[in-house]
């Protein structure tokens, strides 16, 4: 039913062809295109392991109801989203928008949630409504920024791999659009009980204090930098570091005291920056077009957002470990 197109930013990673792209041979019913799906589920996982990510185009896919359903049908586990740093808001009972920071801030490279110890196995995203300029969502392979981090700076690189690294983040009270960092305690804990939010972050092995302005600094346990992804046997650069460096800054939070080594250290904020310099070189970069739907293996591939202008509207959803 669904066939290869090429897309002209696709890359050849590994002589593997980055993103996958694929779409409908005919027009079809949308009830026969999910029938049909139904089948797919073994067959989407095999291809996300094998190129990373898959985008889908011209399918009949026309809002977030139909996004939610393909989920559903090709068995991708729901998976509520704990522990993220984003502010979002809820479109159905699986689906949220992305990340609601202002258009003009660009979101670095990071695999989702790589700072929470049980990150989701996949990330989804679904085009409701295309950016008129810009609003990218960039994906790159992990394992090529591991070889590209070696090579910038190799002892550093060991000394991660080897101690980890810790997350520190002040939490408002209340949501904050205006930062890309912005999701409050109350919508990260799923609560608005001080004590469930610390029983939950008790089970994360998250440090926190809670400030006077209702605030809450948080501290992650110690989270590993980089990983053998099991199926590949790849090294990744599974972390958030370069994020967390470069773009975990707004009136609470210092972005260069937001990540440290795994024993209490600093990390080398010039070898993150070339890192994230590195990521965009290696990058594929394509224009959304309404309906897109990209599947991403969170284990083997990061992603990020470019700024735009114009309304924009993203959907995502994500799937745990199975």
């Amino acid at each position: 039913m669904l066939k290869e197109f090429r897309l002209e930013e696709q890359r050849s990673v590994d002589d593997v062809l980055f993103p996958l792209c694929l779409g409908l041979e005919e027009a079809v019913e949308k009830e026969a295109f999910f029938a049909w799906v139904v089948t797919q589920g073994i067959e989407w996982r095999r291809l996300l392991l094998h190129h990373g990510a898959i985008l889908l185009r011209d399918c009949p896919i026309d809002a977030p109801e139909d996004f939610e359903r393909l989920l559903d049908d090709v068995g991708f586990p729901r998976m509520p989203y704990v522990g993220g740093a984003a502010p979002r808001t809820a479109v159905t009972s699986r689906v949220l928008t992305s990340n609601e920071s202002p258009p003009s801030e660009p979101i670095p490279f990071h695999h989702e949630m790589a700072q929470v110890p049980n990150p989701p196995a996949y990330i989804f995203f679904y085009c409701d409504l295309p950016p008129e300029h810009g609003g990218q969502t960039p994906i790159v392979h992990s394992h090529q920024v591991y070889k590209r981090f070696v090579g910038i700076d190799q002892e550093f690189a060991e000394k991660v791999e080897r101690t980890g690294v810790r997350y520190v983040r002040v939490m408002p009270e209340e949501d904050d659009p205006s930062s890309a960092i912005g999701r409050s305690w109350k919508s990260t804990f799923l609560t608005d009980n001080k004590d469930v939010a610390e029983e939950k972050m008790r089970q994360l092995g998250t440090s926190w204090k809670w400030l006077g302005d209702g605030n809450l600094l948080t501290e992650t346990a110690t989270v590993p930098a980089i990983r053998v992804e099991p199926r590949s046997q790849r090294k990744t650069f599974f972390n958030s570091m370069v994020a967390a460096y470069t773009g975990w800054i707004d009136s609470r939070n210092d972005p260069t005291k937001s990540v440290k080594c795994g024993d209490g250290s600093p990390v080398n904020g010039e070898v993150l920056v070339q890192t994230g310099q590195a990521m965009n070189e290696e990058c594929v970069a394509f224009t959304w077009q309404k309906g897109d739907v990209l599947l991403i293996d969170n284990q083997l591939v990061l992603h990020s957002r470019r700024p735009f202008s114009g309304k924009r509207r993203i959907l995502a959803s994500i799937s745990p470990m199975e």
